[in-house]
């Protein structure tokens, strides 16, 4: 009996030293699961609540410019003057035009500046009395545009409204003449609720700023709802955003709309929000309880085997050590793996910054085609992942209003080339072509925003190739003509960009919505490839912010057409080619007959005399046939994997064939390069050393191919082309401080520059830094912003108090920091530039001689020493007077003058490279509808201080 209990309770502590770990271990993982999920689900709710607020502030953000603009017009400016009630044709005419422009628009009123009532259409829209709605009183105490309270009106089939009034200014401006407002129906705004819950599940509530209930997608609203009681619209009518926690019925986050005081709340029921962790629950205790039931199975077998032991101890001793050994091998093995996965887990978790860094740094060593392809894989990634994040932030910006066209000059041919350069080996490898075609009148240089028109071409046309599986793309640049006139030698002009693809193409239903905020196309490809659905949204975004259009049209299953529409300044003309390439003869040879047709017509343009062959024998052919006459072709242009077969036992390249050729020794060789195809090896130049041999990267251009000519026939020194897209332009090594905490990107930007030939140090605090500029001779500092013990802000102010001006060592800061107004920050601290992080350091490579030694600004790049002197001198000359009105202005107290003149100003600035002026003028501009009269005097000065600088000094016409 007593063996007997001994062996029950050795049966149940086995049975507890077993289930003990499993239940932590299930515990545990129910634990993660459930926080995960409610993670998730928080930032969901919180997300769409936050881009809901955006869209509806966006929203009715327009319709106030939209009536406001309207309101301007001539014709409803005399409807007021008159005093007379205004014709019910002349309304009707007012609603329909502003109910074709914005759908919802239901009735127009017009009342005079006392109130008095002058018109409505429909008049069962007209109020009994006016004087006495918010609308109105909003309107006629501020002078500004107001949204009012939702309302239910008196017209046929609108259940609900809000007025949309906004002020009918005098033509000079001053005086109020009378009010306009239009009855909006929220039945568009009930669509949009409607459309966020069906597409992420999610129920959004939106008030007006009584907390009258706007829409709600559960219901149908007919009647004003109050919900005033309810404490999360409390908190959004106050100002707060409030997210409701897991112990309730419902998970809900509630924001404010500041600028029309609206609240918006998305919520969520808390047992369909936490149905997935339920799930998963429900899994992992089904495991467990597999795992128990294995358990107490092994266990019974291990007391049978024990009491099998016990009746025959003396033939299976032997084997009981044996199996004390295994256990114990089994249970170090355990627990190393545990180990192993924590230290992996710790390990795994490297910033974004240090992972494209040191792989940058890998993919430039020695790889095998596998390995090769894994690094390339997880830079993709990451780079995704940085793009998704940069779309994220623009669209905030955007919506938001805080980001903003640049007008500099730049060179449109280059920006064009250096668009389709990246996409081009990703085209080639696919099969598809990639063609750029610039027509011959477009300027050269032009003032606009380079940067966004990049960002808008390189979305289009990733687009076209993420759709496109045969065929290929075209980007065609050409002038917008009015009328048929022609628009060559005018000062300003309008420039047409059509991308076209052979795509899958976009059905009617869809093409209203491909530019709309997290929309997609639904296809095969789409739901392959996937995607954020904001590229064509910002794409659009951006050209409106530019000032351009942007549209699209397609046909399923042939392709698509998105083209865009932009003004630009024009500051030259593009320069006519070389005199000493008219009448020279070129050959080319090329398999593709649009590549062919293209490269003749720029030859032609150019004055060359070209003909074409479309295969190696009719090329040889030509070639010999004008050799033997005694009129040799001067060059031929040959496709790098086009064969010929001449008088040998193997093929050789079309290339290879001419050089070998003695009979064509007055011929020389461009070869056209197909980027991420593996075609025919570099031709043997040693065969015919006294010829030369260049080549061009595809897609061709005008540009780069007749650089290549020129470079061929040695008619003109090229400093910037040769035979690749771009040459590396080499700069002498200079001596680097890198000021960075973070011990990874620390690393990468010493290995990363020291691979470039500079000479780095570094340093891990600000007052390491400070001391280390002004007891070394460094020719240049990156500094990041948040250092500890002295950040990099006041490092810098330090290092510019104590340094002279003209020995001043250039200081770029690196920070993640990437809104507008931290670059105002570094700029005013006294840094030269702003990087934001992660930073492209093939960028930065390409940058640090223009930061060491600074001749001319960026933004007068590749104009020529006197175009440059002429456009210093002309901002030298008409700054003092823009500053003496400037001045006038602000000490008169008119403040939207001064804002007019500060942002004319700007734009001299930018358009020179005066980086610090242009964001100072850009604060004055702000300041007449956010500040206070002392706010801009104190920023005028700032102002004047600057560009006495840039005056006084000359810095321009020093750097021509």
């Amino acid at each position: 009996m007593t063996r007997l209990k001994g062996l029950f309770a050795v049966t149940a502590l086995w049975i507890l030293l077993g289930m003990l770990p499993l239940a932590l271990l299930t515990s545990s993982s129910i634990t993660l699961s459930d926080q995960a999920v409610r993670s998730e689900v928080r930032d969901r709710v919180e997300t769409t609540a936050s881009v809901s607020r955006v869209v509806v502030e966006q929203q009715m953000g327009s319709l106030k410019q939209l009536v406001s603009a309207f309101a301007q017009r001539p014709e409803v400016r005399r409807t007021v003057i008159s005093g007379e009630s205004a014709t019910r044709s002349a309304l009707a005419g007012y609603l329909k035009e502003l109910a074709h422009m914005r759908s919802g628009i239901s009735g127009v009123i017009v009342i005079g500046a006392d109130g008095d009532m002058i018109g409505a259409e429909p008049r069962s829209g007209l109020p009994q009395d006016v004087s006495t709605t918010d609308w109105y009183l909003a309107v006629r105490s501020r002078g500004q545009a107001h949204v009012s309270q939702a309302y239910t009106p008196t017209m046929r089939g609108v259940s609900r409204a809000v007025a949309v009034a906004v002020p009918i200014p005098a033509a000079d401006g001053g005086e109020l003449l009378g009010i306009l407002a239009a009855v909006y129906s929220l039945d568009a705004i009930q669509d949009f609720a409607s459309q966020a819950a069906e597409a992420q599940g999610i129920r959004l509530l939106i008030t007006d700023q009584s907390g009258v209930l706007v829409a709600d997608p559960g219901r149908k609203v007919y009647a004003l709802t109050s919900m005033r009681e309810d404490p999360r619209v409390d908190a959004a009518l106050a100002g707060r955003s409030l997210f409701t926690g897991f112990d309730g019925t419902v998970l809900s986050a509630s924001e404010p709309i500041p600028d029309i005081g609206w609240t918006v709340t998305a919520e969520v029921p808390t047992a369909e929000a936490l149905a997935s962790a339920e799930t998963l629950r429900m899994r992992v205790l089904s495991v467990a309880a597999l795992l128990a039931v294995l358990i107490v199975a092994g266990l019974a077998v291990q007391i049978r085997t024990t009491r099998g032991r016990r009746r025959t101890q003396a033939t299976l001793a032997r084997y009981a050590e044996a199996l004390a050994a295994a256990r114990d091998e089994a249970v170090s093995a355990s627990v190393a793996k545990t180990e192993f996965l924590a230290k992996v887990s710790h390990e795994i978790r490297t910033p974004i910054n240090g992972v494209l860094g040191m792989n940058g740094l890998l993919l430039g060593t020695r790889m095998d085609d596998e390995q090769r392809h894994y690094a390339g894989t997880v830079q993709a990634s990451a780079q995704n992942l940085l793009r998704l994040l940069d779309d994220f932030l623009d669209l905030s910006k955007i919506e938001a209003g805080r980001l903003e066209a640049e007008a500099v000059p730049f060179d449109l041919p280059r920006l064009c080339d250096e668009v389709v350069a990246p996409l081009a080996p990703h085209a080639y490898r696919q099969g598809l072509w990639l063609t750029l075609r610039l027509d011959d009148d477009v300027p050269q240089h032009v003032v606009g925003d380079p940067v966004r028109l990049r960002q808008v071409l390189s979305n289009l046309i990733g687009n076209a190739l993420k759709f496109t599986v045969q065929g290929g793309v075209d980007l065609e640049v050409a002038l917008e003509t009015a009328g048929g006139e022609e628009a060559i030698g005018d000062d300003h002009v309008t420039l047409r960009f059509a991308v076209t693809d052979t795509g899958v193409g976009v059905g009617p239903d869809d093409r209203g919505r491909v530019f709309e905020v997290f929309r997609q196309v639904d296809s095969p490809i789409t739901r392959r490839t996937g995607g954020s659905g904001l590229g064509l949204a910002i794409s659009r975004q951006l050209t409106e912010l530019m000032g351009g259009r942007i549209g699209l049209d397609s046909m399923e299953g042939i392709g698509s057409r998105f083209h865009l529409t932009l003004p630009v300044d024009v500051l030259t003309w593009s320069a006519p080619a070389s005199a000493e390439l008219r009448d020279r003869r070129v050959l080319v040879a090329d398999a593709r007959q649009e590549d062919r047709a293209l490269a003749g017509r720029i030859l032609a343009g150019a004055g060359l005399v070209a003909e074409q062959a479309q295969d190696a024998a009719a090329a040889l052919a030509m070639l010999r046939t004008a050799a033997g006459d005694g009129h040799p072709f001067d060059l031929a242009v040959v496709d790098l994997d086009m064969s010929a077969v001449p008088e040998a036992d193997e093929p050789v390249s079309l290339a290879d064939a001419i050089l070998s050729d003695s009979l064509l020794h007055a011929t020389n060789v461009v070869v056209l390069v197909t980027p991420g195809r593996t075609g025919s090896a570099w031709p043997d130049v040693s065969v015919a050393p006294d010829r030369i041999v260049q080549s061009m990267t595809r897609p061709l251009s005008r540009r780069r191919l007749l650089a290549a000519i020129e470079n061929t026939l040695s008619t003109a020194d090229k400093d910037d082309e040769s035979g690749n897209f771009e040459v590396e332009s080499r700069s002498e090594p200079v001596r680097i401080l890198v000021a960075e905490d973070d011990e990874v990107s620390r690393e990468v930007a010493r290995l990363v520059l020291r691979k470039a030939g500079h000479r780095v140090d570094v340093v891990d605090d600000g007052e390491q830094a400070v001391r280390a500029v002004l007891g070394g001779d460094y020719d240049l500092v990156f500094m990041d912003c948040q250092l500890p013990v002295l950040d990099g802000l006041a490092a810098t102010v330090d290092i510019r108090r104590r340094q002279e001006r003209p020995g001043r060592t250039p200081i770029i800061a690196m920070t993640a920091a990437a809104m507008p107004d931290d670059r105002v920050r570094c700029l005013e601290a006294g840094m030269n530039a702003h990087l934001t992080k992660p930073v492209d350091w093939q960028h930065v490579l390409g940058q640090i001689p223009a930061w060491v030694s600074p001749e001319v600004p960026a933004e007068l790049e590749g104009l020529s020493p006197e175009d440059v002197a002429d456009i210093a001198q002309a901002f030298l000359s008409s700054v003092p007077g823009v500053l003496h009105e400037l001045r006038e202005a602000v000490e008169a107290g008119h403040p939207k003058q001064a804002g007019s003149l500060a942002h004319r100003l700007r734009g001299s600035c930018a358009a020179v490279g005066a980086a610090r002026a242009a964001e100072l003028c850009r604060r004055v501009e702000e300041l007449p509808a956010t500040g206070t009269v002392s706010e801009l005097a104190k920023e005028l000065e700032r102002v004047f201080g600057e560009m006495t600088r840039l005056t006084q000094g000359r810095e321009l016409i020093n750097r021509t």
